[in-house]
């Protein structure tokens, strides 16, 4: 389940950044998947939009304090890159 999204523009580029935090419950890892998250916990991705979209995955994380500051990190580092806040249809 998603928990919270974030997305970033820049001024002069084209592309957008979404940066995402998921919920995951408890339960069996898929097959191939190394991530331990037997036990549940926060997956943080980013992703990157453009003509195709690219998701990298920024952490897995066993409380969503330690997710959300991984997420704040990741806005902070764009920002410095001058990408800023788009402001949300809601």
């Amino acid at each position: 389940m998603k928990v919270l999204q974030e997305e970033y523009e820049h001024p002069t580029q084209a592309s957008r950044v979404r940066l995402n935090v998921f919920e995951l419950p408890p339960g069996p890892n898929a097959p191939g998947v190394d991530t331990p998250t037997e036990k549940g916990g926060f997956l943080v991705t980013e992703e990157r939009i453009g003509t195709v979209t690219v998701v990298s995955t920024l952490g897995f994380f066993d409380s969503r304090e330690a997710a959300m500051e991984r997420l704040k990190e990741r806005a902070r580092q764009l920002q410095l890159q001058q990408y800023r806040p788009v402001a949300s249809a809601a």
